[in-house]
């Protein structure tokens, strides 16, 4: 409807569309649907904002796949390094065995780690910003193919335990929650 109401009018009178304007083309929706007027309007303003340049940051989340040297602070890392925290490769794997293992996202390497850590324990996630596994086509076939669990669209934010580490606190994009997982061990590999 506001496309309609819009349509050849000059960008700066499509601006002043108001959301009682679009309530108003839409005489006779009941009461508890003029929230879509509300929409209609707002939408309209953000794409006018957004074609003259100045839109601010709108709805919406960004995807991206974190590379080590966008890592956020990340509570828990420095109290637990060494005690389940491991920012290098382990040489001897088998330190692993049969631990649940968390891995973070920071590139090809440690997805390629990961894979690795499926012969030492079959308990092993990777958190990563991405909407699908990321990396190239065949280290994404091998992730899919493998033990590998996947946790999409989500960040670590803090590493929690007593003496050791014994969960963590993730923070999921798509549903804008945060929740903990039990685990054992954390691995964030630094270039």
């Amino acid at each position: 409807m506001v496309t309609t109401m819009a349509k050849g009018m000059k960008v700066n009178d499509a601006y002043e569309i108001s959301r009682k304007d679009v309530a108003e083309e839409l005489d006779g929706l009941p009461p508890i649907k003029m929230h879509c007027s509300n929409l209609a309007a707002d939408a309209l303003k953000a794409a006018i904002d957004n074609y003259r340049g100045k839109a601010e940051t709108y709805v919406g989340v960004e995807y991206r796949t974190c590379e080590a040297s966008e890592l956020k602070i990340i509570l828990g890392i420095d109290e637990f390094l060494g005690k389940g925290v491991y920012k290098k490769k382990v040489e001897d794997l088998s330190e692993f065995n049969n631990k649940r293992v968390f891995v973070i996202d920071t590139g090809d390497e440690s997805l390629e780690y990961a894979l690795e850590l499926t012969n030492h324990t079959g308990r092993v996630i990777v958190v990563t910003s991405a909407k699908s596994v990321p990396g190239p086509e065949n280290l994404r076939r091998k992730i899919k193919r493998s033990d590998v669990k996947m946790i999409h669209q989500s960040e670590l934010l803090e590493v929690l335990g007593t003496n050791d580490v014994e969960k963590v606190k993730i923070h999921d994009f798509d549903e804008d929650e945060n929740y903990e997982l039990f685990i054992d061990v954390v691995i964030i590999l630094e270039e």
